[in-house]
């Protein structure tokens, strides 16, 4: 297991880095397999702010906490990471029997970026992010799953059966709602 650790905004400090690394490495006993952890360590005025990011076999897990003490912050994301990888191997468990990736199924799709005339009035929004991302085949529960993983607000996925782009969304009531294109 590689771990990368960042510092931003601070000096950079061979204790924080080892502590860092030493509670991260607890996670390795939940996956197997080679698995590169990304760390950022960053102080933003008086709040200490701990990032964790890594892939598992296509699956994204994130994790951001902040407190007032660094080495605090390291422990809240480094659980918090532990959950996630529990709750993730707890459901592959479940599905008993599912199929594994499928590499040559993976697509990249861009995301295009609309072109927007600078000549506009100012308060027109334009899109000043461009991300790409592999689309993975996967059932909607499964997507359901990556969401919450990732904890955004929705997921884009190629589902399994019909072979067709979906988005799964969390609803404001606390439920997911799913679009189907036709």
């Amino acid at each position: 297991m590689q771990i990368n650790v960042v510092f931003r905004h601070m000096d950079q400090s061979d204790a924080v880095k080892e502590y860092a690394v030493e509670k991260l490495s607890k996670i390795k006993k939940y996956l197997d397999g080679p698995l590169d952890v990304n760390v950022v360590l960053s102080v933003e005025k008086i709040r200490q702010i701990a990032e964790v990011t890594f892939n598992i076999n296509g699956f994204m897990v994130k994790g951001k906490e902040e407190a007032g003490d660094m080495y605090a912050a390291i422990d809240l994301v480094a659980s918090k990471i532990s959950r996630q990888v529990q709750r993730y191997k707890g459901r592959l468990r479940q599905k008993k029997g599912s199929p594994g990736i499928d590499e040559s199924l993976m697509t990249s799709v861009p995301v295009d970026i609309l072109s927007v005339d600078h000549d506009q009035d100012e308060s027109t929004p334009e899109i000043i992010k461009k991300s790409n991302f592999l689309v993975k085949p996967m059932s909607p529960d499964e997507a359901i799953m990556q969401l919450n993983l990732m904890n955004n607000n929705f997921h884009v996925f190629r589902d399994e059966s019909t072979d067709r782009i979906n988005v799964v969304y969390r609803r404001d009531d606390g439920n997911y709602g799913l679009i189907e294109p036709q």
